[in-house]
């Protein structure tokens, strides 16, 4: 009985078992991280619909393209003033850093209201719409791409539209660009 006890103790001890084939299997897993430089985006330059003038009685509209210098007037709207009199009509422009050689994605809403402070005492200006808003990448073509030296740039073009009689006054809107990686 003491061999058959010594048997047992020396079974249990190299980690056999007895009556059972099955033994458990083991494998080792690795986790992995790349960390990149993260986007940034600053505007470098506003959205400028220059001065505008428009016909009496008649509303109009008043487009700047990315990529395109100055202003396209449709309908009653027309520019206020030209040459070094006035500062020309031109898209926002906006500078990216990040990651080199990698895509980025832009958001922009799909209007944005404008608000007016008039130039004549005792009238109002109603609020006015940008809208068709549109991106033009640094360098056309398609996807935004960072070079390099992980810089980029695009810009912003929008329409803003105009109703009739609409009296003299400033008029500002914000907007909110979003750009992530792809």
């Amino acid at each position: 009985m003491t061999a058959l006890v010594r048997l047992w103790w020396l079974v249990a001890a190299s980690g056999l078992t007895i009556g059972s084939g099955a033994r458990a299997a083991t494998a080792s897993g690795q986790a992995a991280a790349t960390i990149i430089r993260p986007l940034t985006v600053v505007a470098t330059a506003d959205m400028d619909f220059g001065t505008i003038s428009h016909a009496p009685g008649s509303g109009g509209s008043v487009t700047v393209t990315p990529g395109v210098a100055g202003a396209q007037f449709g309908g009653g709207a027309s520019a206020g003033c030209a040459g070094a009199d006035c500062a020309p009509a031109h898209a926002a422009r906006f500078a990216v850093k990040g990651e080199p050689l990698r895509n980025y994605s832009i958001q922009l809403p799909t209007s944005v209201t404008a608000t007016g402070t008039t130039t004549t005492p005792g009238s109002s200006a109603p609020a006015l719409t940008v809208d068709h808003l549109a991106v033009g990448a640094a360098g056309g073509g398609g996807q935004p791409r960072l070079d390099a030296g992980g810089t980029g740039q695009f810009e912003v073009g929008g329409t803003i539209t105009l109703p009739a009689d609409l009296p003299p006054a400033h008029y500002r809107a914000s907007f909110a660009v979003i750009v992530s990686y792809i």
